[in-house]
């Protein structure tokens, strides 16, 4: 794959780096974090660590500080790191009772001084283990567990992308660190190329607003680090333009970005936003910046896509994943010159109503595509009338337009539904057609920008 650029310095090999003193590591509430201040702490948890037993230890800090501080600790000593999919106290009362050793525990705060003992000691990334979780969004989370190694050859893959376009700019962030998507992009890739890297999650665009500026007085730009649903919905909020001094780079990882929100970021910054395509069993797959004639995606330096002729399913080799073999995922695509694709929808988002078969994702494009919705999901519902056995029926859930909105009052819900139905018609069999609408401010995403079909389903758990 692409080698790394002479800046990347190897997570394994940070602690034994020579950087000045007074370079600045991470800005956050607490003020500015210098190198010495942080080595010193992460030299201060490393002494601590080697004395205690313990070999699988959980990670579940909120502060973006002492989650990195204690990371890099948790490496130099050789544990096994488990880092929860949330930070609920059920989650992390679960992982506790498997043996995974809290953090955070006051036993172990940090120590006064220079406690420096095998902090630049040999470290291999191969025997460094991690422990990361899926969404959960049709069950219990899944662990994903990797070596060391693996992230180190993703992050080199971004900074041979991304690099020279980031330059030295600051990292800003309104995606969580603890998930694969921010641990890459907002901790490790800053971590690893001497960025300045922001400890502030950016919920509200006001904040976000604070944070640039505030970035803006040791770096000149950011580069940032979110998501789909809350780019989406930035700019109802606040005007793009007024997000000064303007993110050199804006990375969304987490489902597609909608094309009408790839061209807004465009026109009113001058770039769409760089889509990440992967998750956390794969890493990263694939980019695309999204234009009105392209939404190709590019593989990502050293990733191979190919298709199973019987379904279209998208056949991944990866240098990023613990195996040669191919892994066949859930994703249909059709391949395009020069190693590109287009993903056609999620083969396991095809359901069978009154034994026809359809696409959710599908339809769920035609329904973007109206001049009143700005974004639709779709739910399988199983109705059950006292007077008849239970059949599948589909719910529908839009965020509507400024247009949408108008012709849903003056019309009412029924004859709105109505038109929709009609609309739809020209594209699907009529049995397939949703019975049941509803109508939200935003698609209930999930911190990880996910939609989970429960999420879905309990818009309609009401009486229409």
């Amino acid at each position: 794959m692409t080698a790394p650029t002479a800046a990347l310095i190897p997570l394994h090999q940070l602690k034994r780096t020579s950087r000045a003193d007074t370079d600045l590591v991470m800005l956050g509430d607490r003020g500015a974090v210098t190198w010495r201040e942080f080595s010193t702490g992460v030299a201060n948890w490393t002494q601590r660590l080697q004395s205690r037993p313990e070999p699988r230890w959980l990670l579940a800090d909120e502060g973006v500080m002492d989650f990195c501080i204690k990371l890099l600790a948790l490496i130099g000593a050789g544990r096994h790191i488990v880092i929860p999919p949330n930070h609920l106290a059920s989650t992390v009362r679960q992982l506790q009772q498997q043996d995974a050793f809290d953090a955070r525990t006051d036993a172990l705060a940090l120590l006064p001084g220079d406690a420096a003992t095998d902090f630049k000691a040999s470290i291999d990334p191969n025997h460094v283990v991690i422990d990361l979780y899926t969404s959960g969004s049709t069950g219990e989370p899944k662990c994903i567990r990797k070596n060391l190694a693996y992230f180190e050859l993703e992050i080199a893959a971004q900074e041979a992308l991304w690099g020279e376009r980031a330059g030295d700019s600051a990292i800003v962030a309104t995606a969580p660190h603890h998930h694969i998507y921010g641990l890459l992009f907002r901790i490790f890739w800053p971590l690893s190329t001497g960025r300045l890297l922001d400890t502030v999650t950016c919920q509200e665009p006001s904040t976000l607003q604070q944070r640039l500026v505030a970035m803006s007085a040791y770096k000149a730009v950011s580069v940032l680090i979110s998501s789909p649903a809350q780019l989406t919905r930035f700019p109802d909020w606040l005007p793009l333009i007024e997000l000064q001094p303007a993110p050199r780079l804006i990375f969304s990882s987490g489902g597609p970005l909608p094309a009408a929100t790839a061209v807004h970021y465009f026109e009113q910054l001058g770039g769409a936003p760089i889509e990440i395509f992967g998750s956390t069993e794969t890493g990263g797959i694939a980019w695309r910046q999204q234009t009105m004639l392209s939404d190709a995606w590019t593989p990502l330096p050293g990733i191979t896509v190919t298709r199973d002729a019987d379904d279209g399913a998208l056949l991944l080799q990866s240098p990023f994943l613990q195996t040669e073999a191919l892994l066949r995922m859930d994703d249909a695509v059709a391949l395009l010159p020069q190693g590109r694709f287009q993903l056609k929808g999620r083969l396991d988002r095809t359901v069978k109503i009154e034994e026809k078969r359809l696409s959710l994702p599908e339809m769920e494009a035609v329904l973007a595509r109206h001049e009143w919705i700005t974004a639709a999901a779709l739910v399988v519902l199983d109705s059950q009338p006292a007077d008849a056995p239970s059949r599948l029926t589909l719910g529908a859930v839009l965020v509507l337009a400024a247009t949408g909105t108008a012709e849903w009052t003056r019309l009412g819900k029924h004859a709105a539904t109505q038109a929709l139905r009609r609309y739809l018609a020209e594209h699907f069999d009529a049995v397939l057609l949703p019975r049941r609408w509803r109508v939200v401010v935003a698609l209930p995403f999930n911190e990880r920008s996910k939609l989970t079909p429960a999420a879905l389903k309990a818009l309609f758990d009401a009486a229409s």
